[in-house]
């Protein structure tokens, strides 16, 4: 798995505020039934790369931040290194919804690095 706080600078940096023009749409009430399949999906792809303990932090942090299952699912894209993924759904939020996530974002990125990032594995010496 990359490294995770360069693919969350890397979304916040590349997924910039969409065109003031459009209008965001309400945010919906998170459905838990949604969210809890996004998490397990993004368990059972990030566990085929890394550490379960690591894979469950980042979805601990997503917790803490990302409510709405579309913005949580976007997360892990870019935690998985879906890029192009992440920013085709990413470029659907309204420039509201885009700067809240980005702010989201950043915070998740702050906290990877104070939670998750002792539990990444260890480069051989």
């Amino acid at each position: 798995m990359r490294s995770l706080h360069r693919l969350v600078a890397a979304a916040v940096i590349m997924c910039s505020t969409a065109a003031v023009a459009q209008q965001a749409a309400p945010e919906q009430p998170a459905d838990a039934a949604q969210q809890k399949a996004v998490d397990e999906a993004y368990l059972g792809r990030c566990q085929t790369a890394a550490s379960k303990d690591l894979c469950a932090c980042v979805v601990a942090v997503a917790d803490s931040q990302l409510e709405d299952p579309t913005e949580r699912q976007v997360f892990f894209d870019f935690m998985m290194g879906d890029v192009d993924k992440a920013k085709t759904a990413r470029s659907l939020f309204g420039p509201q919804k885009n700067a809240q996530f980005n702010a989201k974002l950043q915070k998740a990125d702050v906290m990877l690095g104070e939670r998750c990032d002792r539990l990444k594995p260890q480069p051989k010496q």
